[in-house]
């Protein structure tokens, strides 16, 4: 009975921080496509819903409109001018014909994306979204300057603990000082780093005796940045089906969500030189 009384207390609290965001409805947007490789979060099975939009749809307020797609194609200039809010669980470069048979993306929707973002429009990106429209060799391409890194490579999963470097952001206030779960962590190459400031970073531990391409210093998994008028979030948490049922991951998500739609200060001052080892994890391509 105490359990239920915490977990109902907890999700009436969050539903009431984000009522108090937007008086009106807000429109939010999930892309949850791939190119080749679909995570298990992102997939509808049997006519329902993913396990993506089912958890966002729980956890903000009724009157939001939460609309999800595997509809690369939404992603352009006149269509996102509905939404104030787009979420990315995404993988691949979505302009090309994907495996599910979904409208890709057309040329100018990295652009769109990135211009509506300028304009003010808050932007969130969970895992995959850095193994998105990644470059050749050393390119930059436009997203991954955007949101903020590219996906490098990962190992076997492990339980990882996640390190906060700035708890009083209003992202991280409800994250524990040292959090750990069981994760497939990503490692990343391609940081912008004079636009990010880094929230938490990832400490391997005993992993780093157990899989070469972790015995690395601690390094970012967790930052936002300003972009123009408005804000992006990206958390490489989120592989997992557990992780998206974990109330603490759960929290994060509506901190995020609250932050990219303008609440409170943006606190994006860039701080990556102050808190990342000079040694960063191994560029290993998958």
């Amino acid at each position: 009975m105490v359990t239920f009384l915490r977990i109902a207390a907890f999700f009436g609290a969050a539903a009431t921080a984000l009522n108090a965001v937007a008086a009106d409805s807000v429109q939010v947007l999930i892309l949850e496509t791939s190119e080749s490789f679909a995570h298990s979060p992102t997939v509808s099975e049997d006519g329902k819903p993913s396990l993506l939009e089912r958890t966002i749809k729980q956890i903000v307020p009724q009157e939001w409109n939460v609309v999800a797609t595997k509809d690369a194609s939404m992603i352009n200039a006149e269509n996102l001018k509905k939404y104030q809010l787009v979420i990315f669980y995404t993988q691949g470069d979505l302009t090309k014909p994907n495996k599910s048979g979904t409208p890709q993306m057309g040329e100018n929707g990295v652009a769109d994306l990135i211009a509506w973002i300028e304009q003010g429009g808050g932007f969130v990106g969970f895992h995959s979204a850095t193994d998105t429209f990644r470059g050749e060799g050393d390119t930059v391409t436009p997203y991954t300057e955007m949101i903020g890194a590219e996906f490098a490579g990962h190992g076997k999963q492990f339980v990882g603990k996640v390190v906060v470097t700035d708890p009083n952001h209003p992202v991280m206030k409800h994250v524990p000082t040292n959090w750990e779960l069981n994760e497939e962590w990503y490692t990343f190459r391609k940081f912008n780093k004079g636009a990010l400031r880094v929230l938490a970073l990832l400490d391997c531990g005993e992993e780093r005796k157990n899989q070469e391409m972790y015995n690395v210093p601690n390094y970012p998994i967790i930052w936002v940045r300003s972009l123009g008028k408005g804000r992006v979030y990206y958390s490489a948490l989120g592989h997992r089906e557990d992780v998206w049922e974990n109330p603490t991951f759960q929290q994060t998500v509506r901190d995020a969500l609250n932050w990219a739609l303008g609440e409170g200060p943006s606190a994006t001052a860039p701080n990556f030189a102050s808190v990342v080892p000079t040694e960063l994890p191994k560029e290993k391509e998958k």
